[in-house]
């Protein structure tokens, strides 16, 4: 037996209209009468609490979760308008379980964490866990933090892949979804469990650019020195500009020269986007950058970034044989849609000519990635990326 997975997908301009029409065709086109799960991705156009309910009272009793997305990712093409439904029918042996955390900006990130973690942990007693799957607001400000209270509850090697929500580049609010509820400052995720087979890939493609440099004065997400100057002197240096310039290129910056934090246990990089440059010389980024790291500028191109996607295939099917994929879940990087521009369906292509083309493919865009640096026989301490295609292959 197999997971039934079905998609419905739907650009119609009426946003009720379409969520109905999304829904539908996926449950016609579910193998059995009734879904386990609804998985529902769409544009920020369809983040109203009604059109979940409208959806529900299509669905239901499955559970709903999901968020919103720049574009939407489906075998049938990228949208940046529409909405998408993975409806899921679980064999004998398979469970689940999905669970929310509401208002996490008004409460400790790692306390939102071992929240969820709870929740989803509650009725998986004797139980064996595979895997978890995690959407969260893509604004939050302290990602790592709700990151390490999930593991605290779950465990540090347990396998886990996440995304955080985006919307259409503004960077103005995000959403994630709950059953009949849409949340702008919410987590939720699936717990699975049973016997469920799977792969996960993980990848940037990015290259280190010039000399080794260390963080010499940091909080959190705030990046005050780099080898005891100014932080923006690397940048200036490089690119010979000064503060006022690199401002007004910051968005080209962050996108293609974002920093590598060196973890030597890993050997290997994980990204950090710049989401500001201030006046007074600090580098605000898109996740925690300690104290004392050792970083390097890092580049990236077209090609590298569809090599990485290549890699993470062959990563996420080392142990699952292809006849086992039952669906491919995608969580990319929003940056590598800009750097990407029209060479996005050669992406498509690539996971098609892997795969093969009945297998169910969907994913969003986003503006974070939880996932193991490495994934070794499934395991490896889960982190918040930047710039990375993190894919999950699973089946019965």
């Amino acid at each position: 037996m197999s997971i039934s997975v079905s998609i419905g997908l739907s650009t119609e301009k009426n946003a009720l209209l379409a969520a109905q029409l999304a829904a539908r065709q996926a449950l016609l086109n579910l193998r059995e009468p009734n879904a386990s799960l609804a998985i529902v991705f769409s544009s920020v156009e369809f983040a109203r609490d009604e059109i979940l309910a409208a959806i529900a009272d299509i669905v239901e009793p499955a559970p709903i979760v999901g968020c919103s997305s720049l574009a939407v990712i489906s075998n049938q093409g990228i949208f940046k308008y529409g909405i998408l439904i993975a409806l899921f029918s679980l064999p004998e042996g398979i469970y689940l379980n999905v669970a929310c955390s509401e208002e996490i900006d008004s409460k400790p990130a790692l306390e939102a964490g071992r929240e969820l973690g709870d929740k989803l942990l509650y009725g998986f007693r004797n139980i064996r866990r595979d895997f978890a799957v995690i959407f969260s607001d893509g604004l939050m400000r302290d990602g790592n933090g709700m990151l390490e209270g999930l593991q605290e509850r779950l465990g540090t090697s347990f396998p886990l892949l996440g995304g955080s929500a985006s919307d259409d580049l503004s960077f103005e609010k995000t959403y994630v979804y709950f059953n009949r509820k849409v949340s702008s400052h919410g987590a939720c995720g699936i717990l699975w469990g049973g016997k469920v087979n799977f792969g996960l890939g993980i990848r940037h493609g990015w290259k280190p650019l010039g000399k080794p440099r260390y963080i010499t004065k940091s909080a959190g997400n705030i990046v005050y020195e780099i080898d005891g100057e100014s932080a923006t002197n690397v940048y200036e240096e490089y690119f010979a500009r000064d503060l006022s310039g690199l401002q007004k290129d910051s968005k080209k910056i962050s996108t293609l020269y974002p920093i590598g934090i060196y973890l030597p246990e890993e050997q290997g990089y994980l990204l950090r986007n710049i989401t500001s440059i201030e006046d007074n010389g600090s580098l605000v980024f898109q996740g925690n950058v300690p104290q004392g790291s050792l970083i390097r500028l890092m580049i990236g191109t077209n090609d590298s970034c569809l090599d990485a996607t290549k890699e993470a295939l062959e990563e996420a099917g080392k142990n699952l044989a292809q006849r086992h994929v039952d669906f491919l879940l995608v969580f990319e990087s929003a940056s590598r849609y800009r750097i990407l521009g029209r060479q996005i369906k050669e992406e498509l292509q690539l996971i098609e000519n892997k795969l093969g083309k009945n297998i169910p493919v969907f994913g969003i865009y986003t503006y974070g990635e939880q996932a193991p640096l490495r994934a070794i026989n499934y395991q490896g301490k889960a982190y918040f990326h930047n710039q990375t295609v993190a894919l999950l292959a699973a089946g019965a």
